[in-house]
């Protein structure tokens, strides 16, 4: 089973981390401290069960775990919390968890508590299986979960290809496009300050990080494109996310043949990664 961990306290973590991969087939996939973070890895990654506790710094995890729900997305659900208040337990069963543990945390009974939710998420996961294999009309278009990840694969595809999946600063990229995944919209639609908490600086700052991964990507392309000048995918992904003028003008100044500064439209460059991830999804 595939755990992730979402926790403000570093302590529990590798604490947790021993807990879970006591048994060989359970892995900690993933962990964060913080909810933004946290949001755009479980979407990416195949999280079977999620360790999350209820103390949380911009939203408490009750709330976090609605969004989840929001877009399909359902791991198991074990909160944790520093207090025992009975309308926050009321209020984490009734969004959804599965168990609840008080710190600080019995080490035998959580142990045996992953054991017992991991022997539940695998019975699950067999029975969705089977009932869609079984099912004549399970397709993608009636699993939104299957839908969206599918398209966040089609993403990382095109970074991959591009040559910028792996580059530092491409978090930034994934939490945009998420967001647009997410709620179907283009980039002029995006609500920066609501769902990215980005004020007008932070998201200047943020875009000046995007130009610069996607000034990589726009090289790479380009250098393809002269390999590789009769390829029809590439021609398409130089239009659709770069546009031809600046491959073209890039290709230039690879061949010294012109020193003209380019712009890259970041708008142009994510309603494109959007269009190419639904043909591909």
């Amino acid at each position: 089973m595939n755990f992730y961990i979402l926790d403000q306290d570093p302590a529990c973590i590798p604490v947790l981390q021993d807990l879970i991969e006591t048994d060989f087939d359970n892995s900690l996939v993933g962990y964060s401290s913080d909810t933004i973070s946290a949001y755009t890895e479980i979407l990416q990654l195949r999280v079977d069960i999620l360790f999350i506790s209820f103390e949380q710094q911009l939203k408490d995890g009750i709330d976090f775990i609605g969004q989840l729900k929001g877009v399909h997305s359902n791991p198991r659900i074990i909160m944790t919390s520093n207090g025992s208040a009975s309308i926050i337990k009321s209020r984490a069963y009734n969004s959804g968890v599965d168990l609840f543990i008080e710190k600080p945390l019995n080490l035998t009974e959580v142990r045996h508590l992953i054991r017992l939710i991991s022997s539940a998420a695998k019975m699950t996961k067999k029975m969705r299986i089977i009932n869609d294999i079984s099912s004549s009309d399970a397709t993608p278009l009636k699993h939104p979960q299957l839908s969206h990840r599918l398209q966040m694969d089609a993403v990382n595809s095109i970074l991959r290809f591009l040559g910028i999946l792996s580059e530092t600063k491409n978090e930034d990229i994934i939490k945009i496009i998420t967001v647009m995944v997410d709620q179907k919209i283009t980039f002029s639609n995006i609500n920066f300050e609501r769902d990215l908490h980005l004020g007008g600086h932070q998201k200047n700052i943020v875009f000046q990080r995007v130009r610069r991964v996607l000034r990589i990507g726009l090289t790479n392309l380009a250098i393809m494109c002269i390999d590789y000048p009769e390829n029809d995918i590439l021609l398409e992904y130089a239009n659709a996310l770069f546009e031809y003028k600046n491959i073209h003008n890039e290709i230039q100044r690879i061949e010294n043949q012109n020193q003209e500064k380019i712009q890259i439209s970041i708008q142009h460059f994510f309603d494109g990664l959007l269009n190419e991830s639904m043909k591909n999804s």
